[in-house]
């Protein structure tokens, strides 16, 4: 089982399919609403989304081999389920995440499996907050890609970011 790389996952909160506006000021996401200066870091890793527990997988497989000992087509499909879960623990997505702490300690994540698109983001996140330049980023975070681009706003002339391109 691979680490996660955020530490400890406490007062983390899993934020799903979330667009997320950045202005100087303020991020915004869903209903909530954060002051710039109540934000601590922006960051991003790995997610460990977790395994199916060995243990679990070797009983089903014995379950099914002792039930298949009794000419039971169920018992060839629990071996097939064991087979099939620890297949799925070889081969599972990799997911990432972008996690934004608060200074009050509460830590917010939003996955994906971009791991390009979340790079990229961050590093324009980064460029935006040490400007002088007044602007909206806005950031789309799902589960196969993460897009950002500037809304409103004269960033470094009339410069338009979009991950997309």
């Amino acid at each position: 089982m691979a680490a996660n790389s955020f530490g400890s996952n406490q007062n983390i909160t899993l934020e799903k399919n979330k667009v997320l506006l950045i202005t100087k000021r303020t991020v915004r996401f869903a209903r909530n609403v954060y002051q710039t200066h109540n934000i601590s870091g922006f960051s991003e890793g790995e997610v460990d989304i977790g395994t199916i527990p060995w243990v679990i997988i070797i009983i089903v497989l014995l379950l099914g081999l002792t039930i298949s000992f009794f000419n039971s087509g169920s018992g060839w499909l629990l071996i097939l389920l064991a087979v099939a879960a620890g297949i799925w623990n070889f081969v599972k997505p990799k997911h990432y995440g972008l996690l934004l702490t608060l200074n009050s300690g509460d830590k917010k994540l939003f996955t994906t499996t971009d791991k390009p698109g979340l790079k990229k983001v961050i590093s324009v996140i980064y460029d935006f907050i040490e400007s002088e330049k007044e602007a909206t980023y806005q950031v789309s975070v799902n589960n196969n890609n993460v897009t950002g681009n500037f809304v409103q706003g004269n960033v470094g002339g009339d410069m338009i970011f979009n991950s997309d391109d």
